[in-house]
């Protein structure tokens, strides 16, 4: 019983909220500013607006980019020019020039995708992409990624996707759709309670938490067939699995004779073995990168804080050193920081930090604040938080800038999980 008053005080706590208790972590970057041009076959103008919104969508939604407004370009946006000239792209201020050309070549379309800076009158990048008309959408974010990593030098997150929970009564759906809220569907329905669902790292399962009868169970849900494997239904709590980086295990919280540790499973094997001990609640475990760590939540101290321990053993090492309630750790895809839910004065706010404990950052706030997601670039986050009633995801910037709405106050949408590619 332990552990179910630590989750309901967290939750009857997560309600107050007050952005004034936190110091907003705000970087001083300035988005590149990106001029985008697309040219395409004069019978397709509807693929050539397609692509057009879409990249410019998933630039400007990162806030690494803010995308000029084509009335201000001094070529018409409709047809790019034979040869660039980087003054008349940096009269305009443009930091980043994209030129987008679609062609049909053999009955498969092509995207002749050049990027350029203007004011160092150089060309970053020029390849050509390969797609279909009914894969349209995917092959302008495939555009968009190249576009990110050609002038930031970071790969791109465009073309992942993610999944979440939404509740309808007593039951629980798992849906999918692509990383900007499009090609929404429910893969998993009808679900006794449905929670901290986790991406395999090829895409092709997902671990979660669920329920049979009154009975909590750990299972594997193929998002190819539909099938679901029970891994852990123990007697007691069978809670937050999450995938090590190759597939290989999944962490755990398991009660073990009253006690709630974290406990690893192997995949191939088909075996558990215990990671923590003791009298105190550790959970919700997150793996490092390199899989060589566990970051956790333990009430070892008295309250819950972030811990981490090492796989080759040791002492776990205190990782929440700012306040006195974190909870939902994330370590980031890049493993420099770790995610995790931060409470102040009776408010929450996402937050991170270094794996050793230095350099908080409080990134938003907002009621019931929960469930923190990396993208796999380590560049944003996703988040679950409630207004008016209605939960809703939300992404902010990892290095600091605005919260923006994913999903539509008409769907409830909680426990995100972002693929991992």
């Amino acid at each position: 019983m332990r552990v179910f008053a630590f989750l309901l005080l967290f939750l009857a706590t997560a309600s107050h909220v007050s952005a004034a208790d936190f110091d907003i972590y705000q970087s001083d970057y300035r988005p590149l500013q990106v001029a985008l041009l697309v040219e395409g076959e004069a019978d397709a103008p509807g693929d050539r607006t397609m692509v057009r919104q879409v990249v410019s969508h998933d630039l400007a939604s990162s806030q690494s980019f803010k995308p000029i407004d084509p009335m201000a370009f001094l070529v018409s946006p409709d047809s790019a020019p034979a040869s660039v000239d980087y003054g008349d792209w940096r009269l305009i201020g443009a930091d980043i020039l994209a030129i987008c050309k679609l062609r049909t070549v053999n009955g498969v379309l092509q995207a002749d995708v050049h990027v350029y800076d203007p004011f160092r009158g150089k060309q970053l990048l020029s390849l050509v992409l390969e797609g279909s008309k009914p894969g349209l959408r995917v092959l302008a974010h495939r555009v968009a990624d190249q576009i990110y990593q050609a002038a930031l030098g970071i790969p791109g997150y465009f073309t992942s996707h993610v999944l979440y929970v939404t509740k309808h009564g007593d039951l629980s759906d798992l849906v999918y759709m692509d990383q900007d809220g499009a090609n929404r569907q429910v893969v998993g329905k009808n679900f006794t309670l449905l929670l901290s669902p986790d991406w395999s790292p090829d895409g092709n399962e997902v671990a979660l938490n669920t329920y049979v009868g009154n009975h909590p169970r750990l299972e594997f849900f193929n998002l190819r067939t539909g099938s679901r494997k029970a891994f852990g239904e123990f007697k007691g709590l069978n809670s937050t699995p999450e995938f090590s980086p190759d597939g290989r295990y999944v962490a755990a919280t398991l009660s073990d004779k009253n006690d709630i540790n974290i406990h690893i499973y192997d995949v191939k094997k088909g075996t558990w073995r215990a990671f923590t001990h003791g009298h105190a609640i550790d959970t919700t475990p997150t793996w490092s990168p390199d899989g060589k760590w566990i970051a956790f939540v333990s009430n070892r101290s008295g309250k819950p804080q972030i811990y981490r321990k090492s796989l080759s053993g040791g002492r776990a090492q205190l990782v929440s050193t700012s306040g006195t309630y974190n909870t939902s750790p994330a370590w980031s895809p890049t493993g420099d920081r770790i995610a995790m839910i931060s409470l102040k004065n009776w408010s929450f706010a996402v937050a991170t930090v270094k794996p050793d404990g230095t350099d908080i950052r409080y990134l938003a706030t907002g009621k019931r604040v929960e469930s923190p997601s990396w993208s796999s670039n380590g560049q944003m986050l996703l988040y679950s938080a409630e207004e008016h009633g209605i939960r809703r995801l939300y992404r902010v910037p990892s290095w600091g800038g605005t919260p923006e709405a994913v999903t539509s106050p008409a769907i409830d949408a909680s426990d995100p999980a972002w693929s991992r590619h």
